[in-house]
């Protein structure tokens, strides 16, 4: 029985190795059930499906995962997997600690390390400088040079527009700990990058959240929803900063 192949699916050529499903089934001239593939050189070629053989998605898990369990907490993965009693998979996990359960693949979540910080991420800060000064942290710059993991300060980060002496809002600070931010939740404005994603207070004492609507980001007083026709962030800025994040 020839098999059916689906858009998007990756699938394996003899000839021309792994590719993606782009087009088909569809019926050529001659009546012929043809698929339209691309292939890891780029190239895209016209292919009968007893030619085509599907590639297998990669496993859940794999021996040697960081995992979380439903009711054990945090664990790594050393054998496995093993059919349950009623047909379900199950792993064992060794604990944090030194104990193994072991769970159904249903109750695992597979822990993703992040990639690491590198020069260029836009990142904020969550640990200026060790020193309880806190004078940085929160603030969201630019990493522009790393001094390695034994380093206590790794991160030296660039605030604004940079041009401030080292240790000002708008020059570069070594910082202790950083995380990266996506840019989609951040807004510079006269060289200051605001979190969106943050809540700031104004020199009134005001509270207030800021909310992007397309190119557009408006601010909202004291718990107001959020509005695309209120002031823009700039405004408020200018009628009301400076702005200190709370």
């Amino acid at each position: 029985m020839t098999e059916t192949f689906e858009v998007g699916q990756k699938v394996k050529h003899a000839l021309h190795g792994e590719g993606e499903v782009k087009y088909g089934p569809y019926r050529a001239a001659y009546d012929e059930v043809m698929y339209l593939v691309e292939f890891g050189d780029g190239r895209t070629w016209l292919i009968t499906p007893g030619n085509l053989s599907a590639v297998p998605d990669a496993p859940a898990f794999a021996v040697g995962d960081k995992v979380t369990t439903s009711l054990y907490g945090a664990g790594t993965l050393v054998a496995g997997p093993y059919a349950g009693r009623y047909g379900d998979e199950r792993w064992a996990v060794e604990l944090t600690g030194g104990k193994h359960v072991f769970p159904a693949s249903e109750a695992l979540t597979k822990v993703v390390s992040p990639e690491p910080i590198k020069v260029g991420d836009r990142v904020r800060v969550t640990d200026d400088d060790g020193g309880g000064r806190n004078r940085f942290n929160g603030l969201i710059g630019v990493v522009k040079a790393l001094r390695g993991e034994g380093c206590s300060l790794p991160y030296l980060v660039e605030f604004g527009d940079g041009r401030g002496y080292h240790g000002a809002l708008n020059g570069q600070w070594n910082c202790g700990a950083v995380e990266r931010v996506d840019d989609a939740d951040t807004y510079t404005y006269n060289g200051v990058t605001y979190d969106l994603s943050a809540k700031y207070c104004d020199r009134d004492g005001d509270d207030w959240t800021f909310t992007r609507f397309g190119d557009r980001v408006t601010g909202a007083m004291n718990g107001t929803p959020a509005d695309e026709r209120f002031r823009t962030l700039g405004s408020v800025v200018d009628a009301y900063g400076p702005l200190t994040r709370v």
